[in-house]
């Protein structure tokens, strides 16, 4: 948060009548004397991730344009901070913002996503000074209009002059005394941009259940398709590639339940989907790894990685061309709308209702506990003397058991889940780690031989010989900690959390 000490919210909104400024003055005149400035008409744009990571951080961000110039202006409902600012460019990285305290909040809260204009629209703003009984200003309040019938509320903030804090605290409780109060940041959300799950009851249709999920991930992946085209930050790909992959792993676990033929035609689809993802996925992560590898480096420079970084984005580059060109087509239009129609088919169809129909709950027992008997074999199995595709393929059994729990968690337990889930991802974290350092140091390997026939400077090379050899010994520790990470999976407290989700059931 911007500030450290409890106080009453600096931006406010009225709460049920419309602006009227004559009463906000009237309001402030039983303690200062007000000077009222003229109206500015500006365009106001809200600044935030796709997914709202500054409103999930407290934050608002806004972009203000108006004869004056431009203004970017942060706020956490206490305290302000406003930095002048070139015209607005959307999307952007927050390290693009004016150097300060606000980029470094900002920066802070939104990561490796980008900033989108979320809402532009049009704005009256008016200046109103507050002045004590010696004729000084000791605060300022910015009264804030709609400018159209369709924009946001109304709204006031307070700003407070340095010495003078304790005079906008008091005009802040003048306001709240009159009902004023803290905006609601939901109302400024670009709707609908995250899917809302489906709810199912576990004596529903197996099918329908998996039919929920499906057209969750089918949502996930048509409300990241755009900026994963514009390649807005990487994480729409990554979102929109997960979305892919579980609906290939739903599929597959609800092979039993859903037509053969239905399963027949679209795991391979998606599969194919999956694959044409992965060459940019893969790309992407060493590019975003890149600033934690140069920390690695002991013997080389972190800047002795540049032709490095250089030969990643340009790969990336000429991998995506095939990627954006199928996913543009017309025909990956069309595979989305019949998928989308499948889906919809499915409460209706026949197949579901019959006398025979298994249930929702039972088929969430069944497949929780396979999954769960697959992970325990698969890691009692693992010993000392295991080969490394033995923990890759135990890595994809509790990928499975994962996608079986979330699959259900509609009908589950949530406590139940919870304990489950958290001992799976401990178990998960560790072959993933396992496996991720062989991948990524088998692809240096090759990335050093690429560039090293490309005439890379030998310093890049050397750099890259000791992330090996970081990698190495990272799987070597990831492998030591197997045992124990496994041995807490398998106790009995996540034993008896698997049973409530059906674990030992049949």
């Amino acid at each position: 948060m911007i500030a450290t000490m409890k106080r009453l919210p600096r931006t406010l909104q009225p709460h049920e009548d419309p602006l009227d400024l004559e009463v906000i003055i009237r309001a402030f005149s039983t303690r200062f004397s007000v000077v009222t400035g003229p109206v500015n008409v500006v365009r106001r744009a809200l600044l935030d991730t796709f997914d709202h990571r500054l409103a999930g951080a407290g934050l608002t961000l806004r972009h203000l344009s108006g004869r004056d110039g431009d203004l970017l202006v942060l706020s956490d409902g206490e305290m302000v901070i406003s930095e002048p600012s070139e015209s607005l460019r959307s999307p952007m990285r927050a390290e693009a913002l004016p150097a300060g305290r606000l980029r470094e909040l900002t920066a802070s809260a939104a990561g490796i996503r980008a900033l989108i204009a979320l809402s532009p629209e049009p704005r009256r703003l008016r200046r109103l000074d507050l002045l004590n009984e010696d004729g000084k200003t000791v605060a300022r309040v910015e009264v804030d209009e709609p400018g159209s019938p369709t924009a946001g509320p109304a709204q006031l903030t307070v700003r407070s002059l340095r010495g003078y804090e304790d005079q906008a605290e008091r005009a802040a409780h003048i306001m709240w005394k009159a009902g004023w109060r803290a905006p609601s940041r939901r109302s400024e959300r670009d709707p609908g941009s995250t899917p809302a799950p489906i709810k199912a009851v576990r004596e529903a249709p197996a099918a329908v259940l998996l039919a929920s999920g499906l057209k969750v991930a089918l949502a996930t992946m048509r409300t990241n398709l755009p900026g994963l085209l514009d390649d807005m930050d990487t994480e729409f790909l990554h979102d929109f590639r997960v979305a892919v992959r579980r609906t290939r792993s739903t599929l597959k676990l609800g092979r039993s339940v859903l037509p053969q033929a239905m399963t027949a035609r679209w795991e391979p689809l998606f599969k194919g989907f999956g694959d044409l993802t992965t060459p940019v996925r893969d790309l992407d992560v060493y590019e975003l790894d890149l600033p934690r590898m140069a920390g690695w480096l002991v013997a080389a420079s972190p800047a002795d990685l540049q032709p490095f970084a250089a030969y990643l984005r340009s790969r990336r580059l000429a991998a995506r061309k095939p990627l954006v060109h199928e996913l543009r087509s017309a025909g990956f239009r069309r595979v989305l709308t019949e998928w989308g129609d499948e889906l919809d088919g499915i409460s209706h169809a026949s197949y579901g209702r019959g006398p025979e129909t298994l249930s929702a709950g039972r088929w969430a027992e069944r497949s929780i506990w396979r999954a769960y008997r697959r992970v325990v074999r698969g890691g009692a199995a693992v010993t000392s003397e295991s080969r490394a595709t033995d923990l890759h393929a135990l890595r994809k059994r509790c990928k499975e058991l994962r996608y079986a729990i979330d699959v259900c968690s509609p009908i589950v337990a949530s406590g139940p889940r919870k304990h489950a889930l958290a001992h799976l991802k401990e178990l998960q974290d560790v072959l993933g780690s396992f496996q991720d350092c062989q991948v990524q140091s088998m692809a240096l390997r090759g990335f050093a031989e690429a560039m090293m026939a490309d005439g890379a400077p030998a310093s890049a090379l050397l750099a890259m010989g000791e992330l090996i050899a970081h990698l190495d010994a990272e799987q070597a520790r990831a492998r030591r900690r197997f045992e124990g990470v496994y041995a807490r999976f398998t106790r009995p407290s996540t034993q008896q959390a698997m049973d409530k989700l059906g674990g030992y059931r049949r």
